[in-house]
């Protein structure tokens, strides 16, 4: 059965994407409402902050949705650290201003905020534009992680 997974950090990156979990059946720009983007989960690949999202009314979280196999799923729980780094539930994203129902990965354990990388940040970035996201979408994660 093939299930819809809301990506919103490295997970964008769809050439990653592909090393993880091979091809996907569709991938579309889509919004989660009411949360924002953290980086509050620590990496040690990535040397830094990974991202993560917490509820924040009037938020928006940029990211994408991927249409997936469960099997693909379960290899992405395994990437993810589930149950221990994240757990996954599903929620209410927006696909074209249309509400769709999608499996995310929410941090267990958040630590205080914590930088992210550079190499991680620009991952992030480079993957929200090539899904045609924004110069400005991009400058205020920027900014965001700058504060």
């Amino acid at each position: 059965m093939a299930v819809w997974y809301f990506a919103y950090g490295s997970n964008l990156d769809q050439e990653g994407m592909r090393r993880r979990v091979g091809e996907w059946f569709d991938l579309k720009p889509a919004i989660l409402r009411d949360y924002k983007l953290v980086f509050n989960v620590f990496s040690s690949s990535w040397r830094g902050g990974v991202a993560n999202i917490e509820e924040s009314p009037g938020s928006v979280v940029y990211g994408a949705v991927y249409l997936l196999e469960e099997s693909q799923l379960e290899k992405l729980d395994k990437y993810e650290g589930v149950p221990h780094l994240y757990h996954r539930r599903k929620m209410t994203v927006e696909v074209g201003g249309r509400p769709l129902e999608a499996y995310v990965y929410v941090a267990t354990n958040p630590r205080p905020r914590l930088t992210p990388s550079s190499s991680y940040l620009a991952l992030v970035l480079k993957g929200l534009k090539k899904l045609g996201y924004s110069d400005d979408v991009i400058h205020s994660i920027r900014m965001q992680v700058e504060r």
